[in-house]
């Protein structure tokens, strides 16, 4: 059984009430607020709303489309993913799976201190390949990567 659908608006603004202080810290450092997050919804595609059994937001995702088949994907949770970690891993993968090949390459930035999404971004299949200043204030931040690209994709790509 799935345990995510297509995200609303509504969702958005539930998250904002319910966000992880260590995402919202995340979203900060960047320079936005999550005040934001409708807007990322609006403009994102495969914009996911994941719950619990129970039907608790447990966190959101979505890819922003950029050129040359690469997307930036982000994902914000709320403390439910610290109830059912195991089966928001696994959700989150199914997702992920379904739509990874619509992209060569997912990427996107990740606050160093925040951990818990550390490990979720290696459970699924993400590298972080160096720490690059982010924001107003320069802080710290993992770039990370997951090569999308089946090696069909890659053989018919213009050499």
């Amino acid at each position: 059984m799935n345990y995510y659908r297509t995200s609303t608006l509504g969702d958005s603004i539930k998250l904002i009430n319910n966000i992880r202080q260590e995402d919202k810290q995340e979203v900060e450092g960047t320079g936005l607020t999550v005040l934001d997050l409708p807007f990322l919804v609006a403009g994102s595609s495969h914009a996911t709303t994941f719950f619990n059994p129970e039907g608790h937001l447990a966190g959101m995702a979505g890819i922003v489309d950029h050129a040359n088949g690469s997307g930036q994907i982000w994902m914000l949770c709320t403390p439910v993913i610290h109830d059912v970690p195991v089966l928001f891993i696994r959700q989150a993968k199914r997702w992920l799976k379904l739509i990874e090949n619509d992209y060569q390459l997912l990427w996107n930035w990740a606050d160093t201190r925040n951990h818990m999404h550390h490990k979720l971004l290696k459970h699924l299949g993400f590298k972080a390949i160096r720490t690059v200043p982010i924001g107003p204030d320069n802080l710290p931040y993992f770039e990370i990567i997951k090569l999308c690209a089946s090696q069909q994709q890659l053989s018919q790509q213009p050499r």
